[in-house]
């Protein structure tokens, strides 16, 4: 589970990257999400639904990890979270995600995007080598 420790650290730096790219002073913010933020491409669109799926597939490793007894590395849930701070957790990293992809200018959106599902599929990619599945009903 080590990797996972260097993905949770890694996602974490990402959150950072993202607050620094996106934060813009007040008033200029506001006229600047006016401009031509709201019109999102086809491929962000498609990069945001996999980074959602694939958030998704993470949040259900996490709790199938959680049931076994596992430790989990990211230092934001803890070493023993509930299934309820796993599912707070998931639902504000994904709102954070899409909220700063969308305030993003167009131009960094789909890079934005792309790192946040880089970061889930290695995430995954993990998880399924600690011998963690998504199961689908």
């Amino acid at each position: 589970m080590e990797f996972v420790g260097v993905v949770a650290r890694f996602h974490a730096a990402a959150w950072v990257a993202a607050t620094v790219i996106t934060a813009t002073p007040g008033r200029a913010a506001a006229q600047h999400i006016a401009g031509d933020h709201r019109s999102w491409h086809a491929s962000h669109i498609a990069l945001a639904g996999a980074f959602a799926i694939a958030l998704w597939m993470d949040a259900a490793q996490t709790r199938e990890a959680v049931r076994r007894g596992y430790e989990e590395r990211n230092p934001v849930l803890g070493p023993h979270p509930s299934v309820g701070r796993i599912n707070s957790y998931t639902a504000a990293a994904g709102l954070g995600v899409l909220a700063a992809a969308a305030v993003a200018p167009r131009r960094a959106r789909p890079w934005l995007l792309a790192a946040a599902l880089a970061i889930e599929t290695l995430a995954i990619a993990g998880n399924a080598r600690a011998g963690l599945s998504v199961k689908f009903p």
